[in-house]
């Protein structure tokens, strides 16, 4: 019987070991209770306020115009009115295209001047033959070929200087004439230029009027549209808020184990244990 014990053991512990089962392992966590109350509080209140309903803001967000840039607009639109009433541009092309005007810068006194200074001239004239015919005359030479001949010089020379003197003078009030025409006219462009200047400027101060009056219109729509895409995401920020809240935390946990031993190790300390007893008796 005694040698027949160590045969029993074994195979009684090797029988308990298959009969244990498989492998298996048990884990529980549970929270502590303090850090439990302090996240069921923090959960409350997160509640409440993701529970709260949108509250649009009712206030002007937009600075409309004051009285005086109101004035400033009126005045502008006025100005550029007024300065539209002209058509510097037309007068500008008549001017361009039309022949240049010499007869009303005219002086009128040219005429007379040049009669002045032709009787003059021809005063000298008779007072040069009336000095030769008494130098002829002196000379007993008076009615001769000789005085027929001076007298003829005398005119001659008064034909040549006359004419030379008319000529010059009308020449020089033309020129002057000439020169007022152009004057006037480089004058008047100026002036047509400087009205278009300013209807260009008034329509740069009206362009400026409508871009203001655009863009505060435009931030009237900004300020309602934020208002409407600030209402549509104020549910997904409370369910964030009400997330992390929930989620956000790390509270307190205690984790307990529970192994099994696996029945191959079972058969593994069995076998041992029959080893040992086998050695006892051997």
């Amino acid at each position: 019987m005694a040698s027949a014990l160590p045969y029993i053991t074994a195979g009684a512990t090797a029988y308990g070991a298959i009969k244990g089962g498989g492998d298996k392992t048990t884990q529980s966590s549970t929270v502590d209770p303090a850090t439990q109350a302090r996240y069921d509080d923090l959960y409350n209140r997160a509640q409440g306020v993701a529970g709260q309903p949108f509250t649009p803001y009712t206030g002007a967000r937009v600075a409309g115009f004051n009285p005086d840039q109101l004035a400033g607009f009126d005045a502008t639109r006025n100005m550029f009115g007024r300065s539209l009433s002209f058509d510097p541009t037309g007068q500008l092309n008549n001017l361009a295209q039309g022949p240049l005007n010499i007869q009303q810068f005219q002086n009128p006194y040219n005429e007379q001047v040049i009669n002045n200074t032709l009787s003059d001239l021809n005063n000298a004239r008779q007072m040069q033959i009336q000095s030769d015919q008494d130098a002829a005359i002196g000379s007993g030479a008076f009615g001769g070929s000789r005085s027929a001949l001076l007298e003829s010089e005398t005119n001659k020379n008064f034909a040549d200087i006359a004419g030379r003197t008319s000529g010059n003078l009308r020449q020089s009030g033309f020129n002057n004439a000439a020169n007022l025409a152009l004057n006037d006219r480089n004058f008047r462009a100026g002036l047509f230029g400087n009205q278009l200047a300013d209807q260009y400027r008034g329509l740069g101060l009206l362009s400026g009027i409508g871009n203001q009056q655009q863009g505060l219109g435009q931030a009237g729509l900004d300020a309602n549209y934020n208002e409407f895409t600030r209402g549509l995401n104020y549910g997904p920020q409370q369910v964030d808020l009400l997330r992390s809240a929930v989620f956000g935390g790390t509270p307190g946990m205690t984790t307990t184990s529970q192994n099994k031993v696996s029945g191959m190790d079972r058969i593994g300390n069995a076998i041992g244990s029959y080893n040992a007893v086998q050695g006892l008796f051997g």
